[in-house]
């Protein structure tokens, strides 16, 4: 192992204004590159329409799997039961009714939620003209 004291390299860490000048050309190089993928990247991001109809779709799935969701978790608890207990096909129509209102219920939670976040927007936006006084303005 050998050992270096700072008096053996003194240049160590320096750079000749040769390569000083090279790097900033690569990173000037390297600035615009990132500013052009950038303008590219803004370029192809959704507008707020798409971005608002696609939130909207994937409230709408979300609300038809939990009706969905919730009818089979109770048509399942009903089948086991029904096979444990012997009762077919009482519990499996009871656990079927169950699961469908537990269903309706998220649904309707997840609309009321949906309509308390739309309520400011709704009250702040401009009303539509009546059919009666655009026939008044002609």
């Amino acid at each position: 192992m050998s050992t270096s004291s700072d008096d053996e390299n003194p240049a160590r860490g320096e750079i000749s204004p040769e390569e000083r000048e090279a790097f900033k050309k690569r990173a000037s190089d390297l600035g615009a590159r990132l500013d052009k993928v950038k303008a590219e990247t803004r370029a192809k991001a959704p507008d707020p329409a798409n971005r608002a109809r696609g939130a909207a779709m994937g409230q709408a799935m979300k609300i038809a799997i939990e009706l969905v969701v919730g009818i089979a978790v109770g048509g399942f608890i009903g089948k086991v039961l029904d096979d444990q207990f012997g009762t077919a096909p009482w519990l499996l129509i009871l656990f079927l009714m169950l699961g469908f209102a537990a269903g309706l219920l998220n649904i309707v939670r997840t609309a009321r939620r949906l309509q308390a976040e739309a309520e400011p927007l709704q009250r702040n936006a401009k009303a539509a003209p009546d059919d009666e006084e655009e026939d008044d303005a002609k």
